[in-house]
């Protein structure tokens, strides 16, 4: 293995233990902090080859350990290899297999399939009696839809992917928040936000399923623009890892 292919797989271990790669790069590579567009294209195209091993993700030389990696007796090549990465690693992926191994990851918490829980509703509910909001619910965002595990309020149980809010939160990893949705480009048109239930306030927490996977939300929704403080932001948040704990117990 060359030094140079040596030191890309190092940057992506860095990855997994959540060392930010642009961070070490003049360290490595002698040049300026690269763009994080730079930076992702360069790595997801020296990874993409077939020396790369999920067994090198303990990292040479740096004692990093991948988590959730899978032991394996074969050499496993390519986006096969990548995908032991889990989510930390979803920027190495074409789109296609990131979004293959997301769907895996929502397939495996069977909170699709399994009905109303009790411990859900009661999440959603303070949630919405908490914010003084219209609705509140929890969504899971499957491959051309999105559903409602838990509501309360007038949303619909089935909606499509493509215009669901909750996916621009499990897109971006982190919270989204949006006090007006007719001030904002991105929502404007969206027919949830001119047509019925009439949008207007969204704040969504993603939620994650086996290998850090987003899957879903915890969101509220008023039909009324409104502020959300940063103890608002503090109060999603913890009710959203109450619902993970949930999800990770079950997988």
């Amino acid at each position: 293995m060359s030094d140079e292919l040596e030191r890309r797989l190092e940057l992506a271990a860095m990855v997994v233990a959540s060392i930010n790669p642009a961070d070490v790069w003049p360290s490595y590579f002698g040049r300026s902090r690269l763009s994080e567009f730079e930076l992702q294209a360069y790595l997801h195209g020296a990874l993409a080859l077939p020396e790369f091993e999920q067994g090198y993700g303990a990292g040479k030389g740096l004692g990093l350990a991948v988590p959730g990696s899978r032991p394996h007796s074969g050499r496993r090549t390519g986006e096969d290899a990548l995908a032991d990465l889990g989510a930390a690693g979803r920027f190495l992926l074409s789109p296609e297999r990131g979004e293959m191994e997301r769907l895996r990851s929502l397939r495996e918490t069977h909170l699709l399939h399994t009905g109303r829980e009790e411990m859900f509703d009661r999440v959603v509910s303070t949630a919405k009696e908490y914010f003084r909001v219209d609705a509140a619910s929890l969504s899971l965002i499957a491959e051309d839809a999105q559903f409602l595990k838990a509501v309360v309020g007038p949303l619909r149980e089935e909606t499509p992917r493509d215009i669901a809010l909750c996916t621009q939160t499990v897109q971006q990893d982190s919270m989204l928040v949006i006090n007006d949705t007719l001030a904002d480009e991105r929502f404007a048109s969206n027919p949830l936000v001119v047509g019925d239930p009439y949008i207007r306030f969204y704040a969504g927490y993603p939620l994650h399923g086996p290998r850090g996977w987003n899957i879903g939300t915890l969101c509220v929704i008023d039909q009324q623009p409104r502020a959300f403080s940063a103890s608002d932001r503090q109060v999603l948040q913890t009710l959203a890892r109450i619902v993970q704990n949930r999800i990770d117990a079950r997988t």
